[in-house]
């Protein structure tokens, strides 16, 4: 058995048949070739599948921690816009607002809670916030997107002023400016006159607060103002 030999034969319509004489080692060698091959194939797609998947899960996991430290920045910030906020007091003044509560007959104290409170329902998104104060005037614009897709949403921003010493004023603005309905995108751009005894040194900060037509807050945020100043 180990001299046998296989024919192969080819044969074609316009030529003579052709015989070619295999011997069984050769042809052993050759399916042991095929099968090796596969083999190393089907053992290159696992290892290929596994490290596209180990891939993923560190994609995944660089995501999440991109978006921790993206809240850890958040925060960090927050907390140096209200030591930029205690520092500008007085600190037997900041005593007394810190202490002073808002049914204890006196004056009320500093809520630095609601100065800050962020809402975001991811219902709208805001971009490209821009702050112009110059001569006396506020100039305001920014880009209002619905993040819900075709649905449209309505309802209406209110802007304020934060101050150094943590004090909101509510500079006058067009209702109209600041009233929406989009289906997609929309563009507002608003401006006002500064309440009177208000100086642009003396802001800290713009206050937005988007609610729908519902009266629901949707979206707050306080900017600093040397973050949003074209």
């Amino acid at each position: 058995m180990s001299d046998a030999k296989y024919s192969a034969l080819f044969m074609r319509d316009d030529a003579d048949v052709k015989r070619y004489r295999i011997s069984s080692l050769w042809l052993k060698i050759f399916l042991s070739i095929q099968v090796t091959l596969v083999l190393f194939a089907a053992i290159g797609i696992y290892a290929g599948v596994k490290s596209w998947w180990g891939n993923q899960v560190l994609v995944n996991e660089k995501k999440a921690l991109e978006q921790r430290l993206v809240e850890a920045e958040v925060r960090l910030e927050r907390l140096g816009n209200i030591e930029k906020i205690l520092n500008s007091y007085d600190p037997k003044e900041l005593q007394a607002l810190l202490s002073a509560t808002p049914n204890g007959g006196g004056e009320a104290g500093l809520d630095l809670g609601a100065l800050f409170a962020s809402v975001n329902t991811m219902q709208v998104g805001v971009e490209n916030l821009k702050v112009q104060v110059e001569g006396g005037r506020l100039n305001v614009g920014f880009d209002l997107n619905n993040m819900q897709g075709a649905a449209p949403l309505s309802g209406s921003a209110d802007l304020s002023l934060v101050r150094n010493d943590g004090g909101v004023v509510d500079p006058v603005f067009n209702k109209n400016d600041l009233s929406f309905q989009i289906q997609r995108f929309k563009h507002v751009r608003t401006e006002a006159s500064l309440p009177k005894g208000v100086e642009a040194k003396g802001l800290f900060g713009l206050r937005l607060e988007i609610k729908s037509d519902d009266g629901q807050v949707i979206y707050s945020e306080t900017y600093p103002l040397h973050r949003i100043r074209p």
